[in-house]
């Protein structure tokens, strides 16, 4: 019997604030049980097991990620660097506000050579977030360059994170957004890679 009721969702959002801040494979099932307000036995009610909860967790930051933050790149009343800047500045906004870093970069970094279970929740996440990144550069530049800002950008990005959890600095992220706007604004001035 659960020490108090919870919902499906508060256990979801409980087991992304966990495995965000500890990882996968060091967040126990009594710790996800305890976070949640339940006794460990009570857990298996909501998900068959952390795997299961995982998936569950991986679909919940996607579903988000494409209706508050990638939608920004398709927002036709947005000129496509305000999309870029609002974009980018959200996500990490967002990302920074619960300690434990981007929880798909980790659980990447984590799980990916040990097992392929969630693979492919994470490529599909990194396939969106490539292609709205992508659309803003596209105004740009030309598809092939496009897609190669908008990995560049992706990449940055995930490697400001281990910088910000090995120094406590935040700076990194900040330095992800500036150069991203940058090489935006640099096809202005340069007509040799700027979109034909």
């Amino acid at each position: 019997m659960p020490i108090q009721k919870v919902t499906k969702e508060e256990v979801v959002n409980q087991a992304l604030l966990l495995f965000k801040k500890r990882g996968y494979h060091r967040t126990s099932m009594a710790d996800l049980a305890e976070a949640c307000g339940l006794l460990k036995g009570s857990f298996y009610h909501y998900f068959s097991g952390k795997e299961a909860l995982m998936k569950e967790v991986l679909g919940a930051v996607h579903s988000y990620f494409k209706a508050k933050i990638f939608v920004i790149a398709y927002d036709e009343t947005l000129l496509p660097r305000e999309r870029l800047e609002k974009m980018l500045a959200k996500q990490i906004r967002v990302v920074s506000s619960t300690e434990g870093g981007c929880l798909m970069g980790n659980m990447a970094i984590e799980t990916a050579l040990v097992t392929d279970e969630f693979r492919p929740a994470m490529r599909t996440f990194f396939d969106e977030y490539l292609d709205a990144l992508a659309h803003v550069y596209s105004y740009k530049y030309d598809a092939k360059k496009a897609r190669q800002m908008a990995e560049q950008a992706m990449v940055e990005y995930e490697g400001a994170w281990v910088m910000v959890k090995l120094t406590d600095s935040s700076h990194y992220l900040q330095d992800v957004l500036e150069r991203a706007m940058a090489r935006f604004d640099a096809a202005e001035s340069n007509n040799v890679t700027e979109k034909q």
